[in-house]
């Protein structure tokens, strides 16, 4: 158990999660449950998506900006901030709406989902989380003089170059991950799931990648990320939250179905959390506290979130009845797992 709900003085609701915290090296240093789950990633990827379009010429050679570089690592909002940044980076290729194969939904962000209804607006395929991903994958194509309608298909040159920077990343031969169809159509990758904290521990230790290019663009990457964490996600949205409140000690990515990863800045460590039940308000609070029980962050370090630790339970009179909390304590690793 990970977390649970309380009902009075009962516990009513129970929930099974995996937390892991590796080195580089995939070197696993703390743990909870099962740190060698098979888990598809989903959209924390979205880093590595961005390199493997870094290392293509394609983002130097269109001049896509600094901001429009960290919303291609992003599950954006859907805010018109965010819409413009994805349209300039189609029109900057001479691309349009119509190219973009992730499907349309409503802004994830509320405010402009709400504006958006108000106006009596559509949502088109720059509203999905996913357009700036899938906009990186068409200008990679479109510079390689790559076929466009089938950029998401997994044997496409570009998904192959995708594959292979997780591949390095992971220590992983390429074979060895499972692929299926994410929720926007891309191909999503799945791996153990202390392959993926060691993924994200090298966007901070990058000494064993030996490439001194790659060096450089994992540092656009991060750099990009950091500048401006609001593309990657939005204010009020906890990718944003946690580098915006702990600026220089995470780079922070999540995934749908409740998997979220980071990398631990200045320690060469990154983590990963997995939640079974797909639960994604634990993650927050599962997080915070693995990063507090690692010695990564303090009590006062948590205080911006407490709009996201509160989890009260509430009945339909406003009455407090319960509450869901985090209940786990990581293992150090001491049995070389």
């Amino acid at each position: 158990m990970i977390a649970k709900t309380t009902r009075g003085k009962y516990t009513d609701l129970t929930y099974d999660g995996h937390v892991v915290i590796a080195d580089a090296q995939g070197k696993i240093v703390y743990y909870y449950g099962d740190p060698f789950r098979f888990t598809f990633a989903r959209s924390s990827t979205k880093p590595f998506q961005a390199l493997a379009a870094l290392e293509t010429g394609a983002i130097d050679h269109y001049k896509i900006s600094q901001k429009e570089l960290a919303i291609m690592c992003g599950s954006h909002g859907g805010t018109q901030d965010h819409v413009d940044a994805v349209a300039s980076i189609l029109k900057k290729t001479k691309l349009s709406v119509e190219h973009l194969q992730c499907g349309a939904h409503p802004p994830l962000m509320k405010d402009a989902r709400l504006l958006m209804e108000e106006k009596g607006e559509e949502p088109t395929a720059l509203h999905n989380n996913c357009s700036a991903k899938h906009a990186a994958m068409l200008i990679s194509a479109l510079y390689k003089n790559e076929d466009l309608k089938s950029y998401l298909d997994e044997d496409h040159p570009h998904q192959k170059r995708i594959l292979n920077v997780l591949s390095d990343f992971t220590d992983m031969d390429a074979e060895l991950f499972g692929i299926a169809t994410d929720g926007c159509g891309a191909p999503v990758h799945g791996a153990p799931l202390y392959k993926w904290a060691q993924a994200f521990a090298r966007l901070d230790d990058d000494s064993s990648l030996p490439q001194k290019k790659r060096h450089e663009n994992i540092r656009r990457i991060t750099k990009a990320m950091e500048k401006y964490p609001e593309m990657v996600s939005g204010e009020g949205r906890l990718c944003t939250d946690l580098m915006l409140h702990l600026k220089n000690k995470v780079i922070a990515k999540g995934g749908a179905n409740a998997f979220y990863a980071l990398t631990i800045k200045h320690k060469g460590l990154g983590l990963a959390v997995k939640v079974e039940s797909g639960e994604a308000d634990l993650l927050p609070g599962i997080v915070l506290e693995a990063l507090l029980q690692a010695g990564i962050i303090t009590e006062e370090d948590k205080k911006p979130f407490e709009s996201y630790l509160s989890m009260k339970l509430k009945n339909h009179q406003g009455k407090v009845v319960g509450e869901t909390k985090v209940d786990f304590k990581l293992k150090v690793n001491r049995e070389n797992l």
